[in-house]
Formats: C-alpha cells, sequence, structure tokens
C-alpha cells in the first residue's frame, strides 16, 4: 500500500511490471478507484529527489528546531520537504540562516558566544572561555549557585556590537579580521561582566595549592615545604565534590593529615559551624548562633598541623569558658564536601587511588610510597634503563640531603635494569642480587646466542625431542638453565665495576660448559620419554581407561613446558628413573590392569590433593610434589629404588604441611 498526495492510499495495479517487487517511490500517470479499491495505472520509479527538482514550484517547506552545531560551526535546523501532504523529506539538516537571518543570529549569540560552545580563530573567544571556566570556578570553590550571570545579560552583552547577518564561525571570523581594534576589545568579557555584582574571590581563601612543610618522614626530619596542587567541584553526590588535593605518591606518608581536616580557609567557617551545630543539644546551646562562632574562630585560628577538633575546642573554652572537649565531635557526622579528597597518583600523573579516609590509602600503598619517597630524595643517585655497569661503585647505604638513610640496589625491571635506593637493607640486599643478574645476562646476550648455536645437539636426538617441541626451543631451554647453574655458583653481589667485570668474565667463560651440562642431563630425558611414548597406548579401545589417562596426566606434569630450563640438576637427574618406572608401569598393566588400578587408587588421593593445593596458589608443594613421584616408583617399580624413604604417612605429613 502506497500513501500518495493529499493522504490518498493506493496500490499498484497487478498487471504493472512494479507489482511483484514494488520500489519505494513510485510515480502514476492515472489513479483508478474500481470496486473500492484504488489502483494506481502506469507507473514508474521515482525518487524524491526528483520531485524536488522537477517540481519545486508545488512543494512546501518548512523548518523547526533551529539550534547551534559547534561541529558544523554554524546555526542550522531541521527542514521538511512536502507535496500536496505527501512528506518527500521528514528531517533534513540544512543552515538556518537562509530561513530566517535574525533568529540565526539571535541563536548565535545565546547558544555560541554566550555560552562559550563556539571553535572560533578569533581571540576573544578563547578568551572568553577562560573567563567562563574561572567564573565556573568561583562558584564551585564557594559552593554557591547563582554567581554568574543569567544567560539573558550575557547575550545581551554582545547584542549589537556584531553585524546581524553573523550567525557563524566563518562569519564571525571573517568579520573579525577586518573590525577595528575598539570593535574586538568590545567582544571580551572581563569577570565582573560575567558575575553579578562583581563576586569576585579572594585568591587566599581558595588558594591553587596547599603549601605545607611535611612531618619527619621514615625518622628523619622535615625535608622542605611542599605545594599540593588543589581542585575543587561543586557537584553534590558526586564523587568529587568538595576539594581534592593531588598527592604524590612519593609524599603519602608525609603529608601531615591533621593539616588537611582544616580544608582551606574559605571552608573552615562553614565546616566549624557544621561540627559544632553536631554538638549534642546540651553542649550546642552554650555556642549560638554558630555561624558567628565559626566565623570567630575561622578568623581567629590559622590552619596548621593540629586536629581541627582540638583546636576548636580550645578557641570555644577560651571563648564562653564552658569545659568542651575534642572527643565531643568525633559522633559529628559531616557531609562529605567538608572532608578533604585525595588523589592519588604517581610520577606521570597517573592516578593510583582517591578516597577521604588518609588513614586507608597509607595502609594500602605506604610500602610503595615509602620507597617512592626514597627515590625522590636521592634523584641524583637513582637512574632508569641501565644497560651497563657505566658507574664506579653504588655504596651500601646513602645519607640523603634530608637525613634519610637509604640502600641503594641494581632493581630488575623484567628486561631492563634500574638503580634504586631501599629503605630497608634487607630488601635492598635481594633485590640488589636480582638486579645484578638481570644486568648480567643482559651483558652476555651474544654469549648465550652463541652458546646457543654450538651446543652439539644430535640430529637423533633433535627427532625424539619432536613431541615435545622444536630444536630452537629445546637449545633455549638448556642455555637458559645452564646460565640459572651459573648464577646459582656465582657470589652476585658486586658492589664495583672491577667486581662486576670480574663477574661477566667468569660467567662468559663458564656458561657454554654449563649449557653442556644441561645437555648431558637432558639426553637420557628425552631417550626414556622417546621410549615410554608407545606403552602409553591401550591395547583395546577403552581398555583400562582410567590407568592409562593417570599415565598420560603424570607425563604432561613430568614434562612441563620449560622442565628442562627451570628445574635444578639434583632433580633432573631423576627423571630418567621416574619414567622408566612408568615404562614398566605400562608393560606390567597390559598383563594385569586390576593390580594396577589398586596400586593407582594409593597414589590418587595425594596426588589430587596436590592438584587442589597448587590451583589454590599454595608455595610449599616441592617436598609432597616429589615425594608424589617416589611414591610411584614404590609402587609401580620397586626394582629401581626410591631416592629417599616414602611412605603414606610421610605422605599424610607433607600434606598437613603443604
Amino acid at each position: 500500500m502506497f500513501q500518495g498526495t493529499r493522504e490518498r492510499k493506493f496500490q499498484v495495479f497487478p498487471g504493472s511490471a512494479l507489482a511483484k517487487v514494488p520500489p519505494n517511490w513510485v510515480f502514476a500517470a492515472q489513479i483508478l478507484d474500481v470496486g473500492g479499491k484504488v489502483w494506481a495505472m502506469m507507473c514508474a520509479r521515482i525518487e524524491p529527489a526528483w520531485i524536488e527538482q522537477q517540481a519545486a514550484h508545488l512543494l512546501k517547506s518548512s523548518c523547526r528546531d533551529a539550534h547551534w552545531s559547534k561541529k558544523r560551526g554554524c546555526v542550522v535546523a531541521y527542514e521538511q520537504v512536502s507535496l500536496f501532504g505527501l512528506n518527500l523529506v521528514e528531517r533534513r539538516a540544512v543552515t538556518f540562516e537562509k530561513q530566517d537571518p535574525a533568529l540565526a543570529h539571535e541563536i548565535f549569540l545565546r547558544e555560541a558566544l554566550a555560552r562559550g560552545d563556539i571553535e572560533a580563530r578569533a581571540d576573544f573567544v578563547r578568551a572568553n572561555q577562560r573567563v567562563l571556566e574561572d567564573a565556573q570556578g568561583i562558584e564551585a570553590k564557594q559552593r554557591r549557585e547563582g554567581l554568574i550571570r543569567h544567560e539573558d545579560e550575557l547575550v545581551d552583552f554582545f547584542r549589537g556590537k556584531l553585524p546581524v547577518d553573523i550567525s557563524s564561525s566563518r562569519a564571525l571570523d571573517a568579520w573579525y579580521r577586518h573590525a577595528r581594534p575598539a570593535e574586538q576589545a568590545a567582544l571580551r568579557w572581563s569577570l565582573d561582566d560575567v558575575m553579578v555584582g562583581g563576586a569576585g574571590l579572594d585568591p587566599k581563601a581558595f588558594p591553587a595549592a596547599l603549601e605545607i612543610v611535611p612531618v619527619a618522614a621514615i625518622g628523619a626530619p622535615a625535608a622542605g615545604a611542599q605545594r599540593y596542587r588543589l581542585e575543587y567541584r561543586f557537584v553534590p553526590g558526586d564523587e568529587a565534590d568538595g576539594v581534592t588535593l593531588h598527592l604524590p605518591l612519593a609524599m603519602l606518608n608525609a603529608l601531615p593529615a591533621a593539616r588537611c581536616e582544616w580544608l582551606v580557609p574559605g571552608l573552615l567557617a562553614d565546616k566549624a559551624a557544621e561540627l559544632i551545630r553536631g554538638l549534642p543539644k546540651a553542649l550546642r546551646r552554650n555556642f549560638v548562633p554558630a555561624p558567628d562562632f565559626a566565623r570567630a574562630f575561622a578568623e581567629a585560628e590559622a590552619p596548621r598541623d593540629e586536629p581541627l577538633a582540638q583546636a576548636l575546642a580550645a578557641f570555644l573554652k577560651r571563648a564562653t569558658g564552658v569545659d568542651i572537649d575534642a572527643a565531643e565531635f568525633a559522633a559529628v557526622e559531616l557531609a562529605p564536601h567538608f572532608l578533604m579528597r585525595y588523589r592519588l597518583h604517581d610520577d606521570s600523573g597517573r592516578t593510583l587511588a582517591a578516597g577521604r579516609d588518609l588513614t586507608a590509602l597509607r595502609a594500602e600503598w605506604e610500602g610503595r610510597a615509602r620507597e617512592a619517597f626514597s627515590r625522590k630524595t636521592d634523584v641524583e643517585l637513582t637512574r632508569e634503563d641501565v644497560t651497563a655497569w657505566d658507574f664506579e661503585e653504588i655504596p651500601h647505604e646513602v645519607r640523603s640531603k634530608g637525613n634519610l638513610l637509604a640502600f641503594p640496589a641494581l632493581v630488575d625491571l623484567g628486561d631492563a635494569v634500574a638503580l634504586r635506593v631501599f629503605e630497608r637493607r634487607d630488601e635492598a640486599a635481594a633485590a640488589h642480587l636480582d638486579g645484578v643478574r638481570r644486568l648480567l645476562r643482559n651483558t652476555l646476550a651474544s654469549d648465550l646466542k652463541q652458546a646457543r648455536r654450538r651446543l652439539p645437539i644430535a640430529n637423533p636426538l633433535a627427532l625424539k625431542y619432536a613431541s615435545l617441541g622444536g630444536v630452537d626451543g629445546l637449545r633455549e631451554d638448556l642455555v637458559e638453565g645452564g646460565f640459572d647453574d651459573l648464577i646459582a655458583r656465582l657470589d652476585l653481589d658486586a658492589r664495583s665495576a672491577g667486581a662486576f667485570e670480574a663477574l661477566r668474565t667468569q660467567a662468559a667463560r663458564e656458561l657454554f660448559a654449563c649449557a653442556v651440562e644441561r645437555l648431558k642431563l637432558a639426553e637420557p630425558v628425552i631417550e626414556a620419554q622417546a621410549e615410554l611414548r608407545p606403552w602409553l597406548q591401550p591395547p583395546l579401545l577403552g581398555f583400562a581407561r582410567a590407568s592409562y589417562d593417570d599415565l598420560r596426566e603424570q607425563l604432561d606434569a613430568l614434562l612441563a613446558p620449560g622442565f628442562l630450563r627451570e628445574l635444578p640438576p639434583a632433580r633432573l637427574a631423576h627423571y630418567p628413573r621416574y619414567l622408566k618406572a612408568m615404562r614398566l608401569r605400562g608393560e606390567r598393566l597390559r598383563q594385569d590392569p586390576a593390580k594396577d588400578q589398586q596400586r593407582m587408587l594409593q597414589v590418587l588421593p595425594y596426588w589430587r590433593e596436590y592438584l587442589k593445593h597448587r590451583a589454590a596458589g599454595d608455595g610449599n608443594l616441592d617436598e609432597l610434589r616429589w615425594l608424589i613421584e617416589e611414591w610411584r616408583v614404590s609402587l609401580f617399580a620397586q626394582e629401581l629404588k626410591t631416592a629417599e624413604p616414602v611412605s603414606a604417612k610421610r605422605l599424610a605429613k607433607a600434606l598437613e604441611t603443604a
């Protein structure tokens, strides 16, 4: 069914070529009303745009919802085009200036200039936007609405100062380039033009930053005044409503919490008044009107590192003689904006945490904050991206300008190394060993590469290893494992350039030999796993499925990716025996699956418990892990003997301590 002009509805005649698949729009040469049905005859497909082109004199258009578009830089409206009541265009965005220049100019003044919602090259636009932002900031600081003039007054400021045909950014820029200096200056706002009655703001009442002398940190004297940037927001209910202090991580422990209770001078009187109003009635009646006492307190007392409640109680007692304890204010519930909000951030400005409870922030970030503070106090010593030992000596301890005792150490950052200072000697010592190891490995990169290339891995061995991975991965694991073996024998507490160079020379000399030793340990393991694999397949489908599943699970756990790199040599030496025991089990399993199942049931409880503890992330599982392997040897291949005494009782004890 089609909707035609003059609200007539019709259908395409069945004999028409368009009847089966009618288009969205049709043109009919004739309309017939036959038997109550209206048919369109001699139809052709058309587009609404064609009608606009060919019948423009018959069309009717109207615009609505005129508004400023910052993206397009002009006033736009939505156009509706119709032909004898039939809508050809429902909602098309068009430039409104052509439709009603006067109204477009008025919208431009209100929505673009008065609201500052415009992008233009004229310099007064950006200047006015800054003034408007300052005015909004004053409202937020004073927590008062209505300080900014009504929008109608802001529009009146511009009315008559621009030609009436200007309603777009382009037209504004074109006129402004040739305007007289006086005409340009007349378009600039001052704070008095924007705010009611020239409502200004005392910079001291709402400072942009708090300047605080930090408390002695970690036993050291104060390190001098620190400036903390403040941010104000007046959005009741918002998380950041009130005053936010931007707190660097390094200064978290140094910030005096009591000073922050005083907020800023402009809010101190209001907060004191709220504290007084929250007192029990028997006390509160001694300090009425509360705003007057609060204002007197704010004028008499300067913010300092003393609990606000204590200072307020002392002032009220002096003023009235009424004995009042600071603890009386503890039960007073304050609105969130009367509590300082802290935004904890790192050196790059990234937010780490935010909240109004400084104690909770310290409980969570105290350790990292102290490390950051140590780095900050000895910035001339700390370094990032250390690629070589290009300094003479790293002292065991240093004393900073703030008399803070700190302990320098190299730190392993993954692929890189940094030189940092710690507040604790034991933490520095542990970190330094890891840092020296990483720096040593980085400086031996070419030696490691050469060792991987020279490692004598025969082709038959590589083929037998194929089920576990490629030969390149094997070389990588053996050389890295050899490097770990070498490191275990070296004294890594190098503090001077000479000591590190001696360490590097020794490591370069012994690295390849250590990798070869790893290869010697790996060869029997690879041989044994290759001999075992044929015995992991049951002779018949479904034969002793549980036992074969257990065998395969045991093998996957033993030969987990990286085992040749990560396991110590002493443990790898037992692997051929474990794998041979599994092969003997596989042979006997085919002969007597029932006996194998009985033995398996003695192992599974401990194995399942081990897997459960491992999944939970428990760390003390090493003894239990290898006792289970020895238990398997004693059950399935007793003739191979165990490396240590093992029993169900010992396994249970190891499980208790896991």
